[in-house]
């Protein structure tokens, strides 16, 4: 017997995630899209009798999400579905979902978001994440959302225009122009993949963990600092080109969050600066 499941454990958070429980004294059991949960309405022996289930599953990126409504819905279905059959349990399993606080907030008002901030998402993706936390709440399961920022780091392949870093970084060793599209004076909260996997391993060692927390660096950077950021650390290895283009109406205003609730709650605070998670991700991308 298992005492959590990871859900997405091949995924970027999801293997970070693990990799961060295996250093703990919990038992893990990790599930991918090729391992049901649940099958003709009864839990798999992977979920069977776990305490905690962590939801890292992303098969629905930003592009997808705005392109193609009906896999947003079956995605949502399938989430629905799985948190009934484990919600009917004898002893339901803790939820904790990886949702996201890059897209879910919205102005007004203005950043930084705390989880006291109404969720007004600016586009599909958003949507769909708030969506899915509450599908979450309405399983009846104990359920914290973290509402990760735009996480970064090794693993991050940067693969259907998800992840501005590693689609950066893949143009530049190509030999390609780096796209900035839009205002790049808009700012986002960037935080470091395994100070997100941190954060699960506390809250799953809470006792009482709130139903939302904030998981990001709660300091703004625009796009022309994480392009200055990234030059810095690249520049003697590869030459950096930009193409600027119009914006694209599928990327949200400036988002960062306030992260006062999580360093309470669980004592998390991120603790990667911003040049060294950014030289350790190109570290990883070079090797693909």
């Amino acid at each position: 017997m298992y005492d959590i499941a990871v859900v997405g454990s091949r995924g970027f958070l999801g293997g970070a995630i693990v990799r961060a429980l295996r250093g703990t004294p919990s038992t893990v059991s990790c599930i991918t899209r090729e391992t049901p949960i649940v099958s003709d309405g009864v839990p798999q022996s992977c979920v069977i009798g776990v305490d905690t289930i962590v939801w890292a599953a992303g098969g629905i990126s930003p592009l997808v999400a705005f392109e193609d409504p009906d896999a947003v819905a079956a995605e949502l279905a399938y989430f629905r579905n799985t948190l009934e059959v484990l919600a009917e349990q004898e002893r339901p399993p803790r939820l904790i979902l990886l949702s996201s606080g890059g897209a879910i907030y919205g102005a007004p008002p203005q950043p930084p978001f705390s989880e006291r901030s109404v969720p007004r998402p600016p586009n599909a993706y958003g949507q769909y994440k708030l969506r899915q936390e509450d599908v979450a709440r309405e399983s009846h399961l104990e359920v914290t959302a973290l509402r990760v920022s735009n996480a970064y780091g090794p693993g991050q392949q940067g693969v259907r225009g998800q992840g501005v870093l590693g689609v950066w970084m893949r143009s530049a060793l190509a030999g390609d122009a780096i796209r900035i599209y839009g205002d790049a004076g808009v700012a986002r909260d960037y935080v470091f993949v395994d100070d997100v996997a941190d954060a699960v391993v506390r809250t799953t060692g809470a006792l009482h963990a709130p139903d939302v927390l904030n998981i990001g660096s709660g300091v703004p950077t625009s796009l022309q600092q994480l392009l200055d950021t990234l030059t810095g650390v690249v520049s003697d290895e590869v030459e950096i080109r930009v193409e600027r283009r119009e914006g694209r109406g599928i990327d949200p205003d400036s988002t960062w969050l306030d992260v006062e609730r999580a360093a309470a709650a669980i004592a998390w605070t991120a603790g990667t600066p911003l040049h060294v998670g950014i030289g350790r991700m190109w570290e990883w991308v070079k090797c693909l």
